[in-house]
């Protein structure tokens, strides 16, 4: 028995960190093909979006808002049903949406679907959290968290060359029906019979272990420095630093992400095959880097000192990259450089919460602070739609390097509080 115990210390890594990559994997593939499709010029001309860049950005706007919204709701479905259950529900939204995108003929019909589609994945920042603190000691939630973060990553690195292939194979609406059967046959086998709200739940954990995760909890470890009071985390200042900061970087990362594949194919001249495939590569590069880091960041208990370093180089690098670099491949080089830098940044602002929020309210605070923050990032796409038509994307550069420079700025007081 004593060697059964021993062997199954390690098993939440299985049951719960490698299911959420996948869950999260696949639900960033949901979110982000539009974007490769964007570039497309049959998808364009079928949806008669050819010359309306606003619009376009709408498309992802449009999922961004509901996105935003509705993690405020999430949050407390998460904590008053679990985030096992919230994980079904969402996930069967998320086939449903798909289906509906793949059978819109109108630019309208598509963006309802994205509409609903962004309730339904809303789940995703409190459920993930609330796993990680319900089955993580605070010095472990670094790791576990890149683990899931990097499915945010592993998403546009699969997407870019997969609704490239789809789409040359079988047109623009074959890439949503695949992922709608993607996005159930996956993910929901293993909420249901693999992953549950705690450790004391499932058999597979042993005892040594329960008690390996509970002993390192918020309540019980030294390592992080506390200021929760009776008031909770909404009057808490670092609380807000954390979010201020994570909505900054929505608006780099979902403006990036939504409209880089046309901008490599419009303003520095790749094919559209090419512009899929610099999509990947920009996250793939990054998402070695997130281990590196969430490894670093457990070993030495700190977090905000890899924010403030990661978002403030970014934003240098990729001021540099997209504005100042002429040749297009050196600027891409820039420009993978300045997102390994940003995404690390990124990922830690989720275990940076989890150094100030007990377990639990780490489902609430999530999706008050993910509400905040994705509605921040929301304008991005449109905003930039609006920026392209006005001046070119020049503008949309020093936009985004901003958006990157700032929340390192504000995650600088966190540095100096030992966070």
């Amino acid at each position: 028995m004593a060697g059964l115990a021993t062997k199954s210390l390690g098993r939440r890594w299985w049951i719960v960190a490698v299911p959420l990559l996948l869950i999260v994997l696949i639900a960033q593939m949901d979110k982000v093909a539009i974007s490769i499709l964007m570039s497309n010029g049959q998808f364009l001309r079928d949806l008669n979006l050819l010359g309306r860049p606003a619009v376009i950005g709408l498309l992802m706007s449009s999922f961004l808002i509901t996105y935003a919204l509705f993690q405020f709701f999430w949050g407390w479905f998460v904590k008053r049903f679990g985030p096992r259950v919230s994980a079904i529900v969402g996930i069967i939204m998320w086939g449903a949406t798909m289906v509906m995108s793949g059978l819109a003929h109108t630019a309208g019909a598509l963006i309802l679907a994205r509409v609903i589609l962004g309730v339904g994945e809303a789940f995703m920042f409190p459920v993930s959290n609330t796993f990680v603190a319900n089955w993580f000691p605070v010095r472990e939630r670094g790791r576990a968290s890149s683990f899931w973060f990097n499915g945010i990553l592993l998403g546009p690195v699969i997407c870019g060359a997969l609704v490239v292939a789809v789409t040359v194979a079988g047109g623009w609406r074959m890439v949503f029906f695949f992922l709608a059967a993607l996005s159930v046959l996956i993910p929901l086998p293993m909420v249901i019979f693999l992953m549950k709200d705690h450790p004391r739940q499932q058999r597979l954990v042993s005892g040594g272990e329960v008690r390996l995760i509970e002993e390192g909890s918020w309540a019980r470890t030294k390592e992080v420095p506390k200021v929760e009071g009776k008031e909770g985390y909404l009057s808490n200042y670092n609380f807000w630093l954390v979010t201020i900061a994570w909505g900054f970087n929505n608006i780099y990362f979902w403006g990036w992400a939504t409209w880089m594949p046309t901008y490599f194919q419009t303003a520095r001249h790749f094919s559209f095959r090419s512009a899929g495939y610099v999509y990947s590569l920009t996250f793939l590069v990054a998402l070695f880097v997130n281990w590196g880091v969430g490894y670093i960041s457990d070993r030495l208990m700190k977090r905000a000192p890899f924010c403030t370093a990661g978002w403030i180089v970014s934003g240098i690098l990729f001021f540099v990259g997209g504005f100042l670099v002429g040749n297009p491949y050196w600027a891409l080089v820039w420009l993978v450089v300045a997102n390994c830098f940003n995404t690390p940044a990124m990922m830690l602002s989720q275990p940076l919460l989890h150094s100030i929020v007990p377990e639990q309210r780490i489902a609430t605070a999530v999706g008050v602070s993910g509400g905040v923050s994705q509605l921040m990032g929301a304008v991005s796409p449109i905003v930039i739609g609006f920026i392209v038509g006005a001046s070119g994307f020049g503008g949309v550069i020093v936009f985004l390097a901003l958006a990157s420079f700032i929340p390192g700025f504000l995650t600088l007081f966190l540095t100096r509080k030992g966070y």
